[in-house]
């Protein structure tokens, strides 16, 4: 290798090139670009030299490095049009080698500078977009332009990755600070797992989920979080196979908290690669299912009993869809058709039609599929025959009703003798009514709004639902409106050994007047104008399970006293009907409303109050547990941006603290409402929560002393003396009636 010229005559360029290259080879980042325009300023012997990038709205650039005069400048923001940067960004390549203000006088700044010259070169990105430029400017000719250019040419790539660089990093920063956040706060729960099984890390979700403090957490085995059930650690077994073997999976298992209770999760599991691609950890999420678990198999529990019924009814059932093939086929219609089920189902029920029953069967599935029928089911006409496989035909008495599942339309079809009429169409009513709370449970629970919060104020609610939910008494939810006064009824229905029957609801202010006792106890055939058929009472459909009365408070004074016989009596008497039916159903009872107060009104019967208020649980409002609104808002952010279809990763913390600050008087269900309407007019990444939704926390006033029209909805201490009060009248009363007596209680004189 020949020795290198003396630096007299190594050639201009190869100078310049040296020097800039030597002041920037060690650089990165911002002291990269630095050092990039001082040395060039200095090699090209130039007054000014800077790096610049688009702004967002790419009408302007911003200076990321500017050397003048001998010193870092201000990182200046220049609008693009009218200057000599205009075409560089543009894509080409530019040199003006004098009379620069001549040439753009609407550049006011080049007169500031005394700039006479100009050479610039456009930065592209990977795929050939422009992202910025490198450019010197000059108080005098520059007649060497395009040496300038040829030189500011050979580090515009490596100007440009830099540029990239740090846009990645700061993408990278920005995600990685959104994920910590969404992470932590998630509600469901986040875990990670070595490749040895061992648990790694989690999120807050998971520590209440598994009952297990961090401490215990740490090392603990996956396997060890799951019981020891056929849905337990088996199911975990092969799961863990799978995301060793590096493929994504996700599973149904059950799991086992720290008190020993079990808990049922849908885990999606993932698995982290190293740069080598062999698996080194796993991601999992695990999503609490335990409620729908239960209501599933309640539902499958109902749905074995009402086959058992099918197959044990005396009459023939049969379930066609809108072609006329046979879904379904009972014992009773084998019987009755002289066919077996397999060579019924999947077959047309024409041949076991007669021409009167063809056009009667086809007349009532159009009224039913099109909404023209008055009733749920329509009576066939008197006088129809069916025929049996052997061409014998028989007469018969028919209902045919209609139901729509997933979408498809099916008729039931029950031939029946007179006799047995009555009996098997009461047992069938009762169990589709029982099927569809099961079904309304099942949809509750899987898509309404967790219990999320862990505010001390909410904390104690869910500590007396917890003592209250596994005995048989009363309970009486009070609390103002949107406080989640139903999703506590049904936590204490979940954690009750009625769990698996249905939770029957009843909204007394939705019912008109007229119809509450026949939606609460039933009614016979004939017992009024329009009792065109017996129909079952919510109480007789609640039997072994919960009936949830919601605003206890507005119902009627007469049906009161009803209604406290039922509590008292466990038994009722259907409108019309002569004879008691007994019922074992649990009472809970939601209001808004100060009942003690109504009762010192004569607006509500004191005694049923008594009966009702065996154990209240006040719910706080949202205004008093402030610190489960953050929980709140991400938990709803996460919900409704899946159901809309927003893809939301950022909550700014003013955003958080705005909401924290607001008083929320439609409490929980004001606040959801606010955040979905928010997810749908956030049309970024971050959400957006306007003042025409939440007002700023200083525009927030609250009245300082209730108004009559907001008096509050529970008992004051006065009031609470009040109802002492009435105590000691009614022991009085009795007392007194009892000497009168002399002490006698039944009988002539008792």
């Amino acid at each position: 290798m020949s020795d290198p010229l003396p630096i007299s005559e190594v050639p201009d360029d190869d100078v310049a090139l040296r020097a800039i290259v030597e002041g920037v080879e060690a650089e990165m980042g911002e002291q990269f670009f630095t050092s990039l325009v001082r040395h060039l300023a200095g090699a090209l012997d130039v007054a000014y030299a800077f790096v610049s990038e688009f702004t967002p709205d790419r009408a302007h650039f911003r200076m990321v490095a500017l050397w003048a005069r001998g010193a870092p400048g201000p990182r200046l923001t220049v609008p693009i049009a009218g200057t000599p940067c205009e075409a560089v960004l543009g894509g080409e390549m530019s040199h003006h080698p004098s009379e620069l203000q001549q040439r753009f006088p609407a550049d006011v700044a080049l007169a500031e500078w005394d700039a006479q010259s100009y050479c610039g070169v456009p930065l592209l990105d990977a795929t050939g977009a422009v992202v910025g430029h490198l450019a010197i400017i000059d108080d005098e000719p520059m007649l060497d332009g395009p040496r300038g250019l040829a030189i500011m040419r050979i580090f515009a790539a490596r100007v440009s990755a830099e540029l990239e660089r740090q846009r990645v990093e700061s993408a990278l920063r920005d995600s990685e600070e959104r994920y910590r956040d969404l992470y932590e706060k998630a509600p469901v729960a986040y875990m990670s797992f070595g490749v040895d099984g061992r648990l790694l890390g989690w999120n807050q979700r998971a520590v209440e989920m598994t009952g297990y403090p961090p401490d215990e957490l740490a090392g603990m085995l996956f396997l060890d979080l799951v019981a020891d059930t056929p849905h337990g650690k088996p199911h975990a077994a092969a799961l863990n196979e799978q995301f060793l073997a590096g493929i994504e999976t996700s599973s149904e298992l059950e799991g086992r908290r720290k008190d020993g209770s079990t808990f049922w999760v849908r885990a999606s599991v993932r698995p982290l690669r190293d740069a080598q691609g062999r698996v080194a950890a796993t991601q999992s999420i695990l999503v609490d299912i335990t409620d729908r678990k239960r209501a599933e198999e309640a539902l499958r529990v109902s749905e074995e009993r009402m086959a058992r019924v099918l197959d044990s009814a005396m009459d023939a059932i049969v379930i066609i869809d809108e072609t006329s093939t046979i879904e379904l086929f009972n014992d009773a219609a084998e019987r009755a058709f002289q066919c077996a089920a397999p060579d019924a189902i999947g077959c047309s029920f024409d041949r076991f039609l007669t021409a009167g029953f063809r056009t009667a069967l086809d007349a009532a599935m159009r009224a039913l599929g099109e909404g023209g029928a008055t009733a749920p089911y329509v009576w066939a006409p008197d006088g129809l025959k069916a025929r049996d496989t052997s061409g014998r035909e028989f007469a018969i008495e028919a209902t045919i009703s209609h139901v729509e599942v997933h979408g498809r339309r099916l008729f039931t079809l029950i031939l029946r003798d007179v006799e047995l009429r009555r009996r098997a169409a009461e047992e069938l009513r009762l169990l589709h009514r029982q099927n569809e709370y099961l079904q309304e449970e099942i949809r509750a629970v899987h898509n309404v709004e967790e219990i999320v919060g862990q505010s001390r104020a909410l904390h104690g609610v869910l500590e007396q639902v917890r003592l209250v939910a596994p005995t048989a008494s009363t309970v009486l939810i009070v609390g103002e409106t949107g406080t989640g006064k139903e999703l506590i009824a049904r936590a204490v229905h979940s954690g009750s050994d009625r769990a698996s029957r249905p939770l029957v609801k009843v909204n007394c202010a939705a019912l008109p007047t007229g119809l509450i006792e026949s939606e609460l106890f039933g009614h016979e055939k004939g017992a009024f104008t329009g009792a065109v058929e017996r129909r079952i009472g919510r109480f007789e459909l609640a039997d072994r399970g919960t009936i949830f009365l919601d605003e206890i408070g507005e119902m009627p004074l007469d049906l009161q006293a009803k209604l406290l016989r039922v509590l008292q009596e466990q038994e009722l008497e259907r409108i019309g009907g002569s004879r008691p039916i007994k019922v074992d159903v649990r009472v809970i009872a939601a209001t808004n409303r100060n009942l003690a107060r109504m009762v010192a009104g004569g607006t509500f019967r004191q005694d049923l109050y008594y009966r009702l208020h065996v154990f209240p649980l006040a719910l706080p409002p949202l205004r008093e547990r402030a610190e489960d609104i953050p929980t709140l808002v991400h938990y709803f952010v996460a919900r409704y941006a899946t159901k809309i279809g927003r893809r939301i990763t950022h909550i700014a913390r003013e955003t958080v603290q705005r909401l924290v600050a607001y008083p929320w008087p439609g409490n929980v269900r004001e606040l959801e409402n606010v955040i979905e309407r928010a997810v749908i007019l956030s049309s970024g990444l971050e959400l957006t929560v306007g003042a025409e939704l939440v007002p700023a926390p200083a525009s927030l006033s609250l009245p300082t002393a209730p108004t009559p029209a907001a008096a509050p909805a529970f008992p004051s201490a006065d009031e609470a003396m009040q109802s002492a009060s009435l105590d000691a009248v009614e022991r009085g009363h009795i007392l007194s009636m009892l000497k009168r007596t002399s002490w006698r209680i039944e009988g002539p004189t008792g």
